[in-house]
């Protein structure tokens, strides 16, 4: 094998490396988005049933008056 074919072969194997290095780095940031969209979602839900909360308190401190 020439020095050349090594050198080659090594190139190679970096690249592959790297590759695979990208596709962990994508499949990592698709997970964290994922994440934060659930996250996201989880916070409007919450958002919304303290909305009914206050709501709620609002109607009986009303009826409370009367």
């Amino acid at each position: 094998m020439t020095w050349q074919q090594e050198i080659d072969i090594a190139v190679d194997r970096e690249r592959r490396r790297a590759d695979e290095e990208k596709v962990r780095a994508d499949d990592a940031e698709k997970r964290f988005f994922e994440a934060k969209n659930l996250a996201d979602a989880e916070k409007a839900r919450a958002d919304k049933a303290e909305a009914r909360a206050d709501r709620f308190e609002k109607m009986l401190r009303e009826l409370g008056k009367l």
